[in-house]
């Protein structure tokens, strides 16, 4: 299509239209001729129909130009000269324009495909997930750590964790980023760091996945240390005390003292001995404590009614002071059955449950709640105990399961510690999660 001599072209189409429209008239007046004149005029319309087409001819260009730019398409060719220097102005503005477009889409293919490698490369494993569950994007390391490819469905990640697929619904549905520790069944420890990307017509769900067995191994090589350290303070602890009061009170009655002996000597014997008596007392207490950690009983495997496990847990703490100030919420189906030790099972939930029961009351919160879920599938069972007594410092949170370790003063600090090691000597394990707000959850799993 050209446009050379566009001002010509104009003023030949309009002299055509003034020329046919007067001679139309004139035969009409003149000589009568309604027929010639009909086909006159409809001459005349035709040329006037032609000359829009012409001028429409330079907007159908800006119009099939901006068609492209929306749908990325930069091969339009535009055509150079057209006989009118504004028009001209214009196609050459749009030329620079597609030309613009066209190096940006490239830059932008260009930079898409370094990002993607650099992705491919992690070795964390990065997955984007629509509103509705579905895998968008997916590199090699999530694949190999969650088995999930594009277009998969978050809720086949409940063969790494059954609780996995409720957990990352609801960080998605509340939009917080929110981290948790999973086992899959290779024993790998993985790492879901959950954020949220909004874009102009939906929101995408950004998953970090990350290998942390070996970091979780080397903190468990720190907790060992600690512990150490703990059992060498609590034992010279109580040890210094006995073997000064033992070396003093056997001064009183050396040979060369033994004719000196008064009240005075008497009662600071009797003193010494029941301080040696609480220092006793205290070391045999934290030496049975010890015990209970390091000689777990055997585990003994039955069919076990899951569902009432928890209620009578929930029974036994419901006998604590003020405990029926405290809501308890339950999302328990009825007679789960699962192959487990009851009696194990049942001593880690009280235990997890008095610790939230303690929280709460603690803290004084007025409105405390305690809720506790059951999920269940063939061959994995979860078990999320929540309360809103305040959350957990991440300082804490890293040696809460570390033995001895407590912020109480009454403490033993085995509770966690004896709960986290009696599930693993049953296939399972207690992780610490802090939600959103002052909401904190345990999560207890078996498989």
């Amino acid at each position: 299509m050209k446009f050379k001599h566009f001002y010509t072209a104009i003023i030949l189409r309009l002299a055509i239209v003034v020329i046919l429209s007067a001679t139309g008239g004139y035969v009409i007046a003149k000589y009568q001729m309604y027929i010639v004149g009909i086909v006159i005029f409809v001459f005349v319309i035709i040329s006037c129909i032609g000359l829009i087409r012409y001028i429409n001819k330079i907007n159908k260009w800006i119009a099939f130009f901006l068609m492209g730019i929306e749908n990325e398409d930069t091969t339009i060719k535009i055509p150079a000269k057209t006989g009118n220097k504004a028009i001209d102005d214009i196609f050459k503005g749009m030329q620079n324009l597609n030309r613009i477009f066209k190096q940006t889409k490239i830059d932008i293919i260009n930079q898409e495909q370094y990002f993607k490698s650099v992705i491919n490369q992690s070795a964390t494993g990065l997955l984007s997930v629509n509103t509705k569950g579905r895998v968008v994007n997916v590199n090699p390391a999530a694949v190999s750590l969650t088995g999930l490819q594009e277009y998969h469905h978050i809720n086949l990640l409940s063969k790494i964790n059954i609780a996995l697929p409720d957990f990352i619904g609801k960080v998605m549905q509340n939009k917080v980023e929110q981290t948790g520790v999973f086992e899959n069944r290779q024993g790998q420890k993985l790492l879901f760091k959950i954020s949220h990307l909004a874009q102009t017509n939906d929101t995408v769900t950004l998953i970090a996945v990350s290998d942390i067995t070996k970091e979780l191994d080397t903190r468990e090589v720190d907790a060992w240390i600690k512990l150490s350290r703990t059992l060498s303070h609590e034992i010279m602890n109580n040890i210094t005390p006995i073997t000064t009061l033992s070396q003093v009170i056997s001064g009183y009655f050396s040979d060369n003292n033994i004719n000196e002996i008064d009240k005075q000597i008497i009662d600071n014997t009797v003193k010494g001995l029941k301080v040696i008596e609480e220092r006793s007392v205290a070391l045999m207490n934290f030496v049975n404590n010890y015990r209970k950690f390091t000689k777990l009983p055997e585990p003994h495997f039955e069919k076990t009614n899951i569902s009432e496990i928890i209620e009578n847990s929930i029974v036994v703490i419901g006998s604590y002071n003020y405990f029926d100030k405290i809501k308890v919420i339950k999302d328990i189906p009825k007679d789960v059955f699962f192959i487990t030790d009851g009696n194990l099972l049942s001593q880690v939930i009280i235990n997890v449950l008095k610790n939230a029961y303690e929280a709460i009351i603690e803290n004084n919160i007025s409105d405390g709640f305690i809720k506790t879920e059951l999920l269940f599938a063939e061959n994995q069972i979860t078990i999320e105990i929540s309360n809103n007594g305040g959350k957990i410092s991440p300082e804490t949170a890293e040696q809460i399961f570390t033995p001895f370790f407590t912020t109480k003063e009454t403490g033993s600090g085995i509770g966690l510690s004896l709960s986290k090691q009696i599930l693993m000597h049953m296939n399972g394990d207690v992780i610490l999660r802090n939600t959103a707000g002052d909401l904190t959850s345990f999560l207890i799993t078996l498989s």
